[in-house]
């Protein structure tokens, strides 16, 4: 299932800065099925799992989870795998 369209309806977004100098940005999935409200904790928390347990484990730097608006404002912080705020 790709949305094309999860920049915009994305609540949460997360940077993400590797090892070897480059970065990425995920995009969080707000909901549990399609007629779902959107969640937030959802969204965080399946960020948390992809960066801490899933493909991304061991691979980056640092990676910093945001509100998904323009200037939006920062919710966590990691550095090296640890939680620094």
């Amino acid at each position: 299932m790709m949305l094309t369209n999860l920049p915009q309806i994305a609540l949460t977004k997360c940077v993400v800065y590797f090892y070897d100098g480059s970065s990425r940005t995920f995009y969080s999935l707000d909901r549990s099925h399609r007629n779902s409200k959107p969640n937030i904790a959802l969204g965080m928390r399946r960020l948390k799992k992809m960066l801490l347990q899933g493909k991304l484990k061991g691979t980056w730097e640092t990676a910093i989870i945001y509100e998904n608006r323009f200037k939006g404002a920062e919710l966590v912080k990691f550095k090296n795998g640890v939680r620094v705020s």
